[in-house]
């Protein structure tokens, strides 16, 4: 689907402190499903849909989840947030291990069908130097927690990160799944803080008023981590695609 020189960026620092007696056992990314943690599926299918290259951003003190990467058969490099301060700065502490190129930037706690992934990407390399954000109709209610991604066609006219109760233009929200040119750069750096996290909704929203391209992309599923029970339906849903 894509080119082998494709890099993923792999946010992967979370703790999993919704997920109750499991989140404390293990981080999220290292939460068990079925035969491997859950960022072990997260590469199977960012690789399936073509990338070449992996940087998993992950928390300093997460020991468990250096080692599985360090023995993981694929390209992987690893890079650290000492604090979690959101996606975008996460994404942004990985900008020096990356090249010049355009890249793709995904959360662990989110599995994309490899399709959707690889939709992503063609999109961005179709409209160089644009971003692309996956998209996904929720409802405008579910925009309260979430972005929410107004659009003309397939270009991003508007992005609003949490938009406030009754606010929402659009029921459209925007994923964890990203291309980003480098030229976004400066907008992940210097993103507005929301409480204690950076959002790359907001560094795409900046990008928009300043000018820039964004486009998006629907993702026909997304399979999240984020509460103990969606730990069994998503191991469920994932044993039924493999063996079933």
């Amino acid at each position: 689907m894509t080119g082998s020189a494709t890099t993923a960026v792999i946010v992967a620092a979370g703790a999993g402190s919704r997920l109750g007696g499991i989140g404390r056992l293990h981080s999220k990314a290292m939460v068990p499903l079925l035969d491997q943690p859950l960022i072990g599926w997260v590469i199977e299918r960012v690789l399936h849909a073509g990338v070449g290259r992996l940087v998993v951003v992950a928390h300093r003190d997460d020991d468990a989840l250096r080692d599985y990467l360090e023995l993981h058969p694929a390209e992987i490099a690893i890079t650290f947030q000492d604090a979690r301060r959101g996606m975008a700065d996460a994404v942004a502490r990985a900008l020096p291990l990356l090249d010049d190129e355009p890249y793709l930037a995904c959360a662990c706690d989110s599995l994309f069908l490899p399709e959707d992934i690889g939709r992503v990407v063609a999109l961005g390399r179709q409209h160089r130097d644009s971003a692309v954000i996956g998209v996904l109709e929720m409802g405008v209610a579910a925009t309260a927690s979430r972005s929410a991604v107004v659009r003309a066609g397939d270009r991003v006219v508007a992005i609003h990160e949490k938009p406030a109760p009754g606010t929402a233009r659009s029921g459209l929200v925007g994923m964890p799944l990203y291309w980003l040119p480098r030229r976004l750069d400066p907008y992940l750096q210097q993103a507005p803080a929301s409480g204690p996290e950076r959002q790359v909704a907001d560094a795409l929203g900046d990008y928009l008023a300043a000018g820039g391209d964004v486009f998006a992309s629907e993702v026909l599923e997304r399979l999240e981590i984020t509460r103990p029970e969606d730990i069994a339906t998503v191991a469920g849903i994932l044993g039924a695609d493999r063996f079933g």
